[in-house]
């Protein structure tokens, strides 16, 4: 499928998507620059860089868990219910928006994206409580409250996900129209809309009022993406609107690239500089920059071997106050980015090399601590939650040969997350008895 085209370089495209049995056509027209270095002009080439119609999620999977729910598979008929149920509830939720955040960033723009760094407190020491102090692992609630710009920034990509979903396997337009709706209202809407950049997330009141590692908020904006291209075939977005999303994303990723911020991020060594490039090459992918999804590639290529040693450990994670938890979440981000160096001809599955395969080698490393231990030591995680794995076991087994069957005690049937996981990763028959009984339910954070 044809990703979204880009603002500054037009392109006739012809996408075909069978999505309901139909097959949608759109133009988009624009004239060609060059591309050259990080700039983010857009690659003048005819032909998408991705090949499937969606990022991150596999569309493959997805269209047989589609032909599941429509042959009456009972698990997957269970999930879909419980899905099109989250959606339901979202259908007269108010938009999320920036604007409605209590604290001002520094700049006074109530559309400038703000969040508070989530490990630093009031410092105890001080009258005023300044400048806050850092308690690694110790989560300040002030950096998570529900009127937060990054509590909603998480609802944003939850229910975009929930209703794009569950409008590509029913069918039904109020979620593409919801969706859309949503969408709308942060990214496109001249009063309610987030300015494209992450200049004031995380900051330390006292000390600075942004910071680069702030962008890992944003970490998550490629579930948006693939909710945009779900709904694309509904027409619930006009190709204005379309349009100005392409335009908000590329916005966005020239300040990735460019800003001093961004460029501190890129620099970090440990998750943050691993879900940059992420962050980085899923957009440059979605608005058509196939150089700058490369150099990202690149980049983690650097990272595999310098952050995950032969042994499969992961040090700079395994340092943290939850090891277990950051360690799992950092191979998230190197999944998903071997994910997309496929769609650029890159394979990180087996890199450096099938002998000395680093991403293999950290799935074995935790899967094998967390069969034989109940913890990793860490001050702040008692136990090990093993259903962090749900978003990316399937990508390992599938990968490396090593049967799903095999991986059954990570998957939780009392955790939400392994319901929507199962639906987007699995096969349909993959804990089919589970899945026809179960009745609990959380959007899956990929």
């Amino acid at each position: 499928m044809k990703a979204l085209g880009g603002l500054k370089v037009f392109v006739t495209v012809c996408a075909v998507i069978v999505l309901n049995y139909m097959v949608t056509c759109s133009l988009a027209a624009n004239a060609a620059q060059s591309n050259t270095g990080n700039s983010v002009n857009k690659h003048t080439s005819n032909q998408s860089v991705v090949a499937e119609a969606t990022i991150r999620l596999p569309y493959d999977n997805l269209l047989k868990m589609r032909e599941s729910f429509r042959a009456g598979d009972a698990g997957v008929v269970n999930a879909v219910n419980l899905l099109q149920k989250e959606a339901d509830s979202l259908l007269d939720v108010e938009p999320f928006t920036v604007i409605t955040k209590p604290n001002l960033p520094a700049s006074g723009n109530k559309n400038d994206y703000f969040s508070f760094a989530p490990y630093w407190w009031p410092n105890p020491d001080t009258e005023d409580g300044y400048p806050w102090v850092k308690m690694d692992g110790k989560k300040n609630p002030h950096a998570y409250a529900k009127t937060s710009n990054k509590t909603a920034l998480n609802d944003l990509m939850d229910s975009t996900q929930s209703l794009s979903l569950a409008y590509f396997f029913t069918g039904r337009k109020a979620y593409a129209d919801k969706t859309a709706e949503l969408l709308k209202v942060w990214f496109l809407n001249e009063e309610t809309k987030m300015n494209p950049h992450l200049k004031y997330a995380q900051a330390i009141p006292g000390k600075v009022d942004g910071r680069g590692i702030g962008i890992i908020d944003a970490r998550g904006f490629y579930r948006v993406l693939d909710s945009i291209l779900l709904i694309k075939p509904s027409q619930a977005l006009t190709a204005g609107e379309l349009a100005g999303l392409d335009a908000w994303f590329s916005e966005y990723l020239e300040w990735l690239v460019e800003s001093p911020l961004g460029i501190d991020e890129r620099k970090t060594k440990n998750n943050h500089g691993t879900f940059y490039d992420y962050q980085v090459a899923a957009i440059a992918l979605f608005v058509n920059n196939e150089k700058i999804a490369k150099n990202a590639i690149k980049r983690a290529q650097k990272r595999l071997k310098a952050q995950i040693t032969k042994d499969g450990k992961q040090p700079l994670e395994l340092e943290r106050t939850r090891p277990f938890h950051y360690s799992v979440f950092n191979l998230q981000a190197f999944v998903g980015l071997a994910k997309l160096a496929s769609e650029v001809g890159v394979d990180l599955w087996q890199y450096p090399s099938a002998k000395d395969n680093r991403l293999k080698q950290a799935f074995d490393y935790l899967i094998t601590h967390s069969r034989t231990a109940s913890t990793m030591n860490g001050t702040q995680e008692s136990t090990l939650r093993k259903y962090d794995f749900i978003p990316v076991l399937p990508d390992y087994a599938h990968k490396y040969g090593v049967s799903i069957e095999s991986l059954r005690a990570h998957y939780d049937p009392e955790h939400g997350y392994w319901v929507d996981c199962g639906l987007l990763f699995l096969s349909p028959n993959f804990f089919k008895a589970e899945l026809a009984t179960t009745t609990n339910y959380k959007p899956c954070r990929y």
